[in-house]
């Protein structure tokens, strides 16, 4: 309950002011729906997609987690392999499984 003196000021205070009633979904217009039902038309949308990995490459990167290695395929089609925080660059794909040679992780 509040006291007298706030009472008139609170009353003084939404004076005038309109009320708005929320549906049973919680949404205040008319048009709104829940978004369960709701469905967005996105045929305008367009997505980033990227190319697929070829099969010698998703081979590496398996290879080199079966290892223990992190493997992060560039932007500009380079790789980093870390492992215990230490990285190692590849320019290519050549060049990352030469790096696999050298580490054991693919023989030839």
């Amino acid at each position: 309950m509040l006291p007298p003196c706030c009472a008139s000021s609170l009353a003084q205070a939404v004076e005038g002011c309109k009320v708005i009633h929320a549906k049973s979904n919680g949404l205040v217009a008319a048009n709104n729906h829940p978004a369960e039902t709701h469905e967005l038309n996105n045929n305008n949308l367009v997505y980033p997609t990227c190319t697929p990995l070829c099969e010698e490459e998703e081979t590496l990167i398996a290879l080199f987690a079966l290892a223990g290695h992190v493997v992060r395929h560039g932007r500009y089609d380079d790789y980093t392999v870390c492992k215990f925080g230490h990285p190692r660059y590849s320019q290519d794909l050549i060049e990352l499984h030469a790096f696999a040679v050298s580490l054991g992780v693919c023989h030839v």
